[in-house]
């Protein structure tokens, strides 16, 4: 069973379970096992046009030795694009948060800047500079948990959102939240976001779902 934490309702939002970790390496090999890059149900038209355009059937870095340290199964998997994210997340009868559910589970009701409170805590979660440069085990900084009991908040995986956010471009960016391993401390808060193309897939990109 999926450990989630549950967030009661505040004014006119509702109540919600999240995961309490990012998705794992093992969770989403059941995902890939499953037949989940094959099953066209599990994916958004626009989600099944991206992967048969770029010919995707497994996360990126997936089964290559050089990422064998970021493949553990109790890491946060990364590799994974927004899509991929999404079709996991409906494989899992879940979905992935709005930007305005995680900032409330990461932040509670009193509005802090990090997790754990108003004011920076040494040992609270990794970032740049802070730990190994690469992902860790999930519930590794269990100082770091918001007032809701969720962990992994910064410093683990960027964590994909459903918000767009428009790019200088012209195009559109999905929302990711809470800051990565290789963040810097600025951005290891509970208000930091960073647009990705929603078919990027690099180290430091993760998820975790709502149900």
């Amino acid at each position: 069973m999926t450990d989630r934490v549950v967030i009661p309702g505040a004014a006119t939002r509702s109540s919600f379970a999240i995961d309490r970790h990012p998705v794992t390496v093992a969770r989403f090999e059941a995902f890939v096992s499953g037949k989940g890059y094959e099953t066209r149900s599990l994916w958004s038209d626009e989600g099944w046009a991206w992967r048969e355009r770029e010919d995707v059937a497994l996360p990126r870095f997936w089964g290559d030795p050089a990422w064998a340290a970021y493949l553990v199964p109790t890491h946060p998997v990364v590799g994974v694009s927004f899509h991929e994210a999404e079709a996991f997340a409906t494989f899992t009868s879940a979905r992935l948060p709005t930007e305005a559910e995680w900032e409330r589970a990461a932040r509670g009701d009193d509005g802090r800047t990090y997790p754990w409170g108003s004011e920076w805590k040494d040992g609270a979660c990794a970032g740049r500079g802070i730990g190994p440069r690469g992902t860790v085990p999930v519930g590794s900084y269990p100082d770091g948990a918001s007032p809701f009991g969720m962990q992994d908040v910064v410093g683990a995986v960027w964590q994909w959102c459903t918000d767009l956010h428009p790019n200088p471009d012209g195009g559109v960016a999905r929302a990711t939240r809470g800051g990565a391993w290789n963040s810097l401390r600025w951005s290891l808060t509970t208000t930091a976001k960073n647009p990705f193309p929603a078919g990027a897939r690099f180290s430091n990109l993760g998820f975790r779902t709502i149900a």
